[in-house]
């Protein structure tokens, strides 16, 4: 019995954060590259970004509508985000796309609309725990070249109003001459 108290105890503090239920905006969509690239448009990702001071496990959550029609939500089958930190969902490594880091998942299933869809993030128990966009045209971002993603003020706010979304500005962890504005993996601009 003590060795299953001791076991129990000493369970990882993002597990049992896990556990218990993540409140809502502790992890949030935070960046959308929904244009693609120069180099395919279907060179998409998503960043999500830990606003808790604890690591979380990703394990088992899901991103609907992030998608293809066939397969409309993302699992992530694996995958820790941490503590304040940033988890990039991309179709393609960077040795195909124009990021410039090792995305945290990678699954050549994401299919974004360019005319607009809700992704809604959900945990390991089926709980929404934020949602940007709502279900009608991107807010902001851009698909003329050169493309830039949806990028979350801060702090981050409902993710399913306009007024806390904006079209990045900036090029950081892209590769170098990419014209794109977008920020995976980092603060957004």
């Amino acid at each position: 019995i003590d060795e299953v108290k001791v076991y129990d105890y000493a369970r990882s503090a993002s597990q049992i954060f896990t556990d218990s239920g993540i409140i809502k905006g502790s992890v949030v969509i935070n960046e959308i590259m929904w244009p693609g690239s120069i180099i395919s448009i279907a060179d998409e990702w998503v960043e999500l970004k830990n606003n808790t001071s604890s690591a979380i496990d990703l394990t088992n959550w899901s991103i609907e509508n992030l998608g293809d029609l066939s397969t409309p939500n993302i699992n992530i089958t694996s995958g820790i985000i941490t503590a304040n930190g940033y988890f990039l969902i991309a179709n393609n490594n960077k040795d195909n796309s124009i990021i410039n880091v090792d995305p945290d998942f990678q699954t050549s299933s994401i299919s974004l609309d360019n005319d607009g869809e809700q992704l809604i993030l959900k945990n390991n128990n089926g709980q929404t725990i934020d949602s940007a966009n709502d279900p009608g045209p991107w807010f902001v971002g851009s698909n003329v070249v050169p493309n830039k993603s949806m990028s979350r003020n801060s702090p981050s706010g409902d993710g399913s109003l306009s007024s806390n979304w904006h079209t990045s500005t900036t090029s950081v962890n892209l590769d170098p001459g990419a014209s794109e504005l977008a920020t995976p993996g980092t603060a957004n601009d």
